[in-house]
C-alpha cells in the first residue's frame, strides 16, 4: 500500500500537501499521530487502526470518528495488550459502545486476502504485456496443468512462498488453536483436561498450552504445536459430551478467568498459560456517523 506520514514535526506546508494527497486518493494509507485525530475534514475513510488504546474516551471518539462520516459506515480496530484491557472497558462504559473482540488473522485469512489482491493485479495487466508471456504460460500449463500453474503464479504474486500457522490466542508461530466444546457447563478447567486425556492419553499434557474457557464455560480453547495436529485429529472421536475442532476464528472467551489451577499457571505447559493474551489482540467495532 502507498502510505504517507503525518505528525507534529512535519512543517505545516508539507502537512497540507500530505492531507490533500490523502483526500484526493493519491495514496491510500495515512499513518499519523494525534494531529490527525480532530479538526480535519477527510471524507471516505473506510478503516482506522489504533496501535494502542487511548488513555481517555474523547481521544478514542476523535480517532475513531475519522471513519464512518456523513452517513457512511466504517470500521475502527484497536490493538491492545492484556494489561491495557481496562482502558477499553472504560471507553465502552463512558462512550456507551460495545467492542467486538477478534483474534489475529489466521494464515488462511491472510492467504484469502492476498489471493484476492493478486487477482486484481492480474486483471490490471494490459493485453499487450500478456502476449510476451504466452509461450511460458503454455509450457507451465503443459507441465503442471492450468489450475496448478495459475495457483503457483498467484502464490508468487502474493508473496506466499512460505505460510506459517500462528496461534489465534497469542499469535505465537508454529501453533494452531483448537476448540473443545462440552454439552454441559464446566465448573473447573480440570474437567476439560480429563475429557482430552480420555481419548488422547496422558501425553496430551505436554502438547496443550494456553487453555482458556469459552464464554459461558461450555468449552475451552487451547493451542497445540502444528506438528501434533494430524495426530490429535486421528486419535480424537467426537461424542455427545465432547466435540473438538480447529478454530477458524477466535471464539468469545471468559473475560476474567477465576481458576488458579493448571490452565492459568504461568509455569505450566512450557508457555504463558494465564490467558494467552500476552501479545496484541484486537478490539473491533463498527462505527457509523
Amino acid at each position: 500500500q502507498d502510505a504517507q506520514s503525518l505528525h507534529g514535526d512535519i512543517p505545516q506546508k508539507q502537512r497540507e500537501v500530505t492531507l490533500k494527497g490523502f483526500r484526493n486518493g493519491v495514496f491510500e494509507v495515512l499513518i499519523a499521530t494525534n494531529v490527525a485525530a480532530r479538526g480535519l475534514d477527510i471524507p471516505e475513510v473506510d478503516l482506522v487502526i489504533q496501535c494502542s488504546p487511548p488513555k481517555d474516551v474523547d481521544s478514542y471518539i476523535h480517532r475513531s470518528g475519522r471513519t464512518g462520516r456523513a452517513g457512511r459506515t466504517g470500521i475502527c480496530i484497536c490493538l491492545f495488550q492484556r494489561r491495557e484491557e481496562d482502558l477499553l472497558k472504560q471507553v465502552e462504559h463512558k462512550a456507551g459502545i460495545t467492542f467486538k473482540r477478534v483474534g489475529v488473522p489466521s494464515a488462511t485469512d491472510v492467504i484469502k486476502a492476498s489471493s484476492n489482491d493478486a487477482k486484481k493485479l492480474l486483471e490490471a495487466i494490459p493485453p499487450s504485456a500478456v502476449d510476451y508471456f504466452r509461450k511460458s504460460a503454455q509450457e507451465l500449463i503443459d507441465e503442471k496443468g492450468a489450475v496448478a500453474a495459475l495457483a503457483a503464479a498467484l502464490a508468487h504474486i502474493s508473496g506466499a512462498s512460505y505460510i506459517q500457522q500462528r496461534s489465534l490466542l497469542n499469535s505465537t508461530a508454529g501453533f494452531v488453536t483448537m476448540v473443545l466444546k462440552c454439552s454441559i457447563e464446566m465448573r473447573t478447567m480440570s474437567y476439560a483436561w480429563r475429557g482430552l486425556k480420555e481419548q488422547l492419553g496422558e501425553e496430551v499434557d505436554a502438547k496443550v498450552s494456553a487453555m482458556r474457557f469459552l464464554k459461558g464455560k461450555m468449552g475451552v480453547c487451547f493451542d497445540i504445536p502444528v506438528g501434533e495436529l494430524s495426530n490429535v485429529q486421528e486419535q480424537w472421536r467426537d461424542t455427545r459430551r465432547w466435540q473438538l475442532s480447529v478454530a477458524k476464528e477466535l471464539p468469545e472467551l471468559e473475560e476474567y478467568p477465576q481458576e488458579a489451577g493448571r490452565g492459568f499457571s504461568r509455569f505450566g505447559n512450557g508457555r504463558q498459560g494465564d490467558g494467552g493474551f500476552k501479545r496484541n489482540n484486537w478490539f473491533k467495532n463498527g462505527n457509523q456517523g
